[in-house]
C-alpha cells in the first residue's frame, strides 16, 4: 500500500511540471499578436546594394515572421540616422530632415504598402518623409512621419539628404505609380522589450524597435501590414 501512494505522488507531481512547462510556452506564444514575432538578421551582403550604404548600416537587422514562421521582411537601420534641433507641427520624429536615410529594406515575396500599392519582392533604401498638410492628404495617417521606398540600384550615397521631390520621384519608380511608396511610422506604445510586434486598434502589424540617431536613441513604430482607411 505504501509504495502505491509513492506511485501515486510521482505521477501527480511529473504532470504538475509537465503543465507548468506547457504553461510557460503559451505565455511566451502570446507575446506577439497572431503569431506574428521578431527575430535578428545577419549582417546585410546584398550586392545589389551600395557598398557605402552597407557600410553605414548597423551590422545586424531584425527579421519580421508571420504566424507559419515566414519571413515578411528584413530592415537594417543606419548606425546613426542625423538629426536636427527643429520642430515640425504634426510630427512625431521631425527632428529627422527629410531626405534622410533611415536604413534598407528587404521584402523576400511581393507586398503593399500603406497606400495599399502593390510592391515587387527586393531591396530598398528607406528615406524619412513627411506628408503634405493639404486638403488631398487629409485623414491619411494619424502622424505626418512616413519611411518611402527607393529602388536600391538608384540611392547609393548614405550621406545624401535627398530634396523632397527627388526623393518623391524615386520613390514613384519604386512603387511604379504616380505616388510615392509609403510605411506609416508611429510613436511606440513603450520603450521596452524591443524589437517587438504590437497591433493598433485598426488591426494593423507594427514592427516597434529602436533607431539610432545623433541625438540619442528613438523608439519608433513602423507598420508592417496594414493600409490607410482614409
Amino acid at each position: 500500500m505504501r509504495r502505491f501512494f509513492v506511485v501515486i505522488l510521482l505521477l501527480l507531481f511529473t504532470s504538475l511540471g509537465f503543465a507548468s512547462d506547457n504553461s510557460s510556452s503559451l505565455v511566451d506564444s502570446g507575446n506577439n499578436p497572431n503569431g506574428y514575432k521578431v527575430e535578428g538578421a545577419t549582417e546585410l551582403k546584398e550586392a545589389a546594394v551600395a557598398e557605402a550604404v552597407r557600410a553605414a548600416l548597423e551590422p545586424k537587422g531584425v527579421r519580421v515572421l508571420d504566424d507559419k514562421g515566414k519571413a515578411i521582411c528584413e530592415v537594417w537601420f543606419r548606425k546613426q540616422i542625423p538629426t536636427t534641433k527643429e520642430e515640425v507641427p504634426g510630427a512625431s520624429f521631425g527632428q529627422i530632415p527629410e531626405g534622410s536615410l533611415i536604413g534598407v529594406i528587404h521584402f523576400p515575396s511581393n507586398t503593399s504598402d500603406y497606400r495599399g500599392q502593390g510592391i515587387k519582392a527586393g531591396f530598398y533604401t528607406l528615406r524619412f518623409g513627411l506628408i503634405l498638410q493639404d486638403g488631398n492628404h487629409l485623414g491619411v495617417s494619424p502622424a505626418r512621419d512616413f519611411f518611402l521606398l527607393c529602388p536600391i540600384g538608384e540611392d547609393k550615397d548614405p550621406n545624401a539628404q535627398l530634396k523632397t521631390e527627388d526623393m518623391l520621384k524615386m520613390s514613384r519608380a519604386a512603387s511604379g505609380t504616380g505616388h510615392p511608396a509609403v510605411w506609416c511610422v508611429v510613436q511606440a506604445t513603450s520603450d521596452k522589450d524591443l524589437p517587438k510586434i504590437v497591433k493598433n486598434e485598426h488591426e494593423h502589424v507594427i514592427l516597434e524597435t529602436k533607431i539610432s540617431t545623433s541625438s540619442g536613441s528613438l523608439a519608433i513604430g513602423m507598420v508592417i501590414i496594414g493600409k490607410t482607411e482614409g
